[in-house]
């Protein structure tokens, strides 16, 4: 079960890597505020993944 927030940090901070891609492909092609939404919702994502990633390996150390 200790492996479900390790697993869950890696993916949210995955998303948040794609999104930051993502937006910045948007603002060379449309040059729209649209990538300024998407960068803060992948900010909120790395902000999350972030500390579960850490609480997941804190977690997993303790137990080994």
């Amino acid at each position: 079960m200790d492996h479900k927030l390790l697993y869950s940090g890696i993916v949210l901070m995955s998303a948040g890597a794609v999104g930051i891609i993502f937006a910045v492909a948007l603002e060379i092609a449309t040059c729209e505020p649209v990538y300024m939404v998407v960068m803060k919702i992948a900010a909120g994502l790395f902000g999350l993944g972030g500390p579960l990633f850490g609480w997941g390996i804190a977690r997993r150390a303790r137990r080994h």
